[in-house]
Order: C-alpha cells, then structure tokens, then sequence
C-alpha cells in the first residue's frame, strides 16, 4: 500500500513542510522525508528560523 503523503502526487497535490530545522537535518528526518514520504519542497521564513534558533540548542555553538 502507497504511503498516503506520496498518494497526494496522484490528486496534483505535493507534500512541502515549512519548518525547517537543523535538527531535522542532522538526524536524517528530512531525508527520510524525501525518500519515504515523497517530500516535494522545503520553505521557511524568518519567523521560523527564529523559533528554531530561540528554542533549542542546535544553534548555540555557532551563535557564541
């Protein structure tokens, strides 16, 4: 059975997320993404990044 997010190319419809984390990178959630769950695009914003840098602690050492 077809995962339901890579169904979504079937209907015209693509799979973005919009929160980007380093996070998601180093643990290779955002290619697991891509590979298993037919990923399509990846957006941010300032806002977000913000949010990313003030709650957690992915970005302090490159911050101090």
């Amino acid at each position: 059975m077809m995962n339901p997010l890579r169904q979504l190319s079937q209907c015209g419809q693509a799979y973005w997320i919009d929160n980007l984390t380093r996070g998601m990178i180093k643990s290779s959630e955002l290619k697991t993404r891509l590979a298993e769950y037919g990923l399509w695009g990846v957006t941010s914003n300032p806002a977000i990044f913000h949010k990313a840098i003030a709650g957690s602690n992915d970005y302090d050492t490159q911050i101090h």
